[in-house]
């Protein structure tokens, strides 16, 4: 939490400061097979894939973009995991 003051007024707030994704997210490969595509955008590319990654039980939920995909296909993903409030964590990929 960060105090500042105002230049004019000299009225002072408390302000969250919030990093980057980019400065606070560590980056991280992840492989494995497609088992299924749950959303795929024709126009942008942009894809909603469960996968079954490498040292991993469950399936995992991979956000990304790419022009085609489909189940059974091996994917590699570069990215990093976020929590989603409704959709809880899952990976989200920079480079797909």
């Amino acid at each position: 939490m960060s105090r500042l003051a105002c230049a004019a007024c000299g009225a002072e707030s408390n302000l969250d400061v919030v990093q980057p994704a980019s400065t606070t997210a560590v980056t991280e490969v992840l492989a494995g097979l497609v088992e299924r595509v749950t959303f795929h955008n024709e126009e942008n590319g942009f894809c909603v894939l469960r996968i079954k990654a490498r040292g991993q039980r469950e399936l995992i939920t991979v956000l990304g973009h790419t022009a085609m995909i489909a189940a059974g296909e091996f994917v590699q993903a570069r990215g990093a995991w976020v929590n989603d409030r409704t959709q809880g964590v899952q990976f989200r990929a920079s480079l797909l």
